[in-house]
């Protein structure tokens, strides 16, 4: 019996919600640190804050946190989308009448797919990219004033705001909160999240030179 009940649908769902909300916070805390970047003083702040992280004890501990956190909401959500196809063999012919789900609801495995090539290629040329004696703050704006890459950024910023908008009411759902304030809140939030890592590339690609 409690097998089932850690294994049902709800708990499934459930997990993906508690682990979708750490994820949210690990944003919140990457934006306000990333923020340094907008600072007048040639990077020195950043670079700074990038190497404190670095440095401390505790990074590797909290990067497997957050790895197995990423993992474990990943596995949900496909098993969660699997069983949701499964339930509904006919497909999606009848999504509007059959309950008025969103665009943002049925394109999440996409923006899921989006986000996740941008977290390989993110980590790829950042964390593991050419930081030339410490310097992260000139490959991070070296990078930005690429047009391909910018654009490639902004849009995943777009895709990830979409992704996150949907991810919170479910959540909400899930956890049985909500209130039009709470989903307004969690709406600019959103907006502030993707909009936030959006201006990012802009700043130091456009508007700084």
């Amino acid at each position: 019996m409690a097998a089932k009940i850690f294994t049902s649908s709800l708990a499934k769902k459930l997990g993906m919600a508690l682990t979708g909300l750490v994820l949210y916070g690990f944003l919140a805390g990457h934006l306000i640190g990333n923020s340094l970047l907008l600072r007048s003083d040639g990077g020195k702040a950043f670079n700074a804050y990038s190497e404190f992280l670095v440095t401390h004890p505790l990074i590797v501990p909290v990067e497997i946190f957050l790895l197995t956190i990423l993992f474990v909401h990943l596995y949900l959500a496909i098993r969660v989308s699997i069983e949701n196809r499964q339930a509904r063999p006919v497909g999606y012919q009848k999504t509007r009448s059959a309950g008025g789900r969103s665009w943002a609801s049925y394109s999440m495995i996409f923006s899921g797919i989006v986000i996740l090539v941008f977290l390989v290629i993110h980590l790829k040329t950042f964390k593991y990219g050419d930081h030339s004696g410490g310097n992260l703050y000139a490959l991070v704006s070296s990078s930005f004033q690429q047009t391909g890459y910018m654009a490639w950024y902004v849009f995943a910023m777009i895709v990830l705001g979409f992704h996150l908008w949907h991810a919170f009411q479910s959540a909400l759902q899930t956890l049985s909160v909500g209130g039009q304030k709470v989903r307004s809140l969690g709406l600019l939030f959103c907006l502030v999240l993707s909009m936030g890592f959006g201006f990012l590339p802009i700043y130091l690609g456009v508007l700084s030179k």
